[in-house]
């Protein structure tokens, strides 16, 4: 049977402030939460720090080379002992009142125990674990220190993708964009596949629009590619640059979404990461590393990657301005959320084939925020 809806979440789920404090509690609060590679984590007491929903965490390398993760608060008065990303020598030490826990999360000191609690028992006092995950390079925390296995949560996801380490490249760019929009809007351009020979028909003309696939991965995931024109052939913009792929399919584009906000895209010859952080009901932040294969500096400049395929620079025409693929994006999603507040707001037909991705993304955002309490 057809599906007839157009738009399963209201409008005003794109800017209440209530619905956002509710997706933060319920929903990035109890999912998978990416939190960089295993190289940014490569020595013992490497860590970095982020938000799961309303859960501060950190994971942290320890001295046996094994990832964990912590709630970032301390145990005497909910300071966060570790902020930002960096290394610690042996200890995490809170930076309030100095009390100093192992890289394995154990409480080992407290300063002026005496004047503290002489029974004090250490081993009940050591830092909420949390979890830590492993997919290819990329390290994922959960709030919950026993929730469903990455692994499960995946699904056949992993499968679909472009068999690429991550840790067998450079990363030649990371940049932070910041948007006027809520990260649903943000996330449902991504998949959205009915503008791509529209808005951004000279910034990725060289894929088959019309050739795409797209698929569900279990429950949550979602995975799309598209095939050069050329086929087993690197896109003009890429040329010059060595391909990381192996096999002719991926010349192509490709992208998969581990739900609710990571998109790992590739192409013939890149790998990126893109972390979509809600800032707000109605501003996203979003980050996204760049990575190639090694030794290939002069030529991404000659190529103009950066520019002309991830969209990491601007560049003028000589009759008009041309948004890079960035720009581009940014543009549609906030004009959308400046529409969205409109009481005319309404989805017209969707293009079923290009777009149904967006009514899976918003059912699985209801899966865990649901309309009627």
């Amino acid at each position: 049977m057809t599906d007839t809806a157009t738009q399963i979440l209201p409008p005003s789920t794109y800017f209440d402030a209530g619905w956002y404090e509710r997706e933060q509690l319920e929903l990035f609060s109890r999912t998978w939460r990416y939190a960089g590679t295993t190289d940014d984590l490569d020595r013992p007491g490497s860590y970095r720090s982020v938000q799961a929903g309303r859960h501060p965490l950190v994971v942290v390398r320890g001295q046996d080379g094994a990832l964990r993760a912590f709630h970032n608060v301390c145990r005497h008065r909910g300071t966060a002992v570790l902020s930002g990303s960096g290394r610690v020598e042996k200890n995490i030490v809170c930076p309030y009142h100095n009390w100093t826990y192992g890289l394995d999360g154990c409480l080992r000191a407290v300063p002026q125990r005496n004047e503290v609690d002489r029974r004090l028992d250490r081993t009940k006092l050591g830092l909420h674990p949390a979890s830590a995950a492993v997919w290819r390079g990329l390290v994922f925390v959960h709030p919950d220190p026993d929730p469903e296995p990455l692994d499960d949560w995946l699904g056949d996801l992993p499968g679909r993708m472009a068999p690429y380490d991550p840790l067998r490249l450079v990363q030649v760019a990371a940049d932070v964009h910041h948007v006027k929009a809520n990260w649903k809007v943000f996330m449902e351009n991504a998949l959205d596949n009915y503008h791509l020979g529209y808005v951004h028909k000279d910034t990725l003309s060289g894929y088959d629009h019309k050739n795409q696939e797209q698929y569900a991965c279990g429950d949550r995931h979602w995975f799309f590619y598209e095939p050069p024109r050329k086929p087993g052939r690197v896109t003009p913009r890429e040329a010059g640059l060595k391909p990381i792929a192996t096999e002719p399919r991926w010349y192509g584009s490709s992208f998969g979404l581990f739900f609710p906000n990571l998109f790992v895209l590739s192409s013939a010859t890149l790998w990126a990461s893109v972390e979509v952080i809600p800032t707000g009901p109605e501003t996203t932040t979003f980050e996204m590393r760049t990575r190639v294969l090694p030794g290939q500096s002069g030529r991404l400049a000659a190529a103009g990657l950066a520019e002309a395929v991830l969209g990491l620079s601007r560049r003028i025409l000589r009759k008009q301005p041309a948004y890079d693929l960035i720009e581009e994006d940014v543009f549609c999603c906030e004009a959308v959320q400046t529409g969205i507040r409109s009481p005319y707001f309404s989805v017209g037909p969707i293009a079923y084939r290009y777009e149904h991705g967006i009514l899976a993304f918003q059912r699985n955002v209801l899966d865990y925020v649901p309309l009627e309490r």
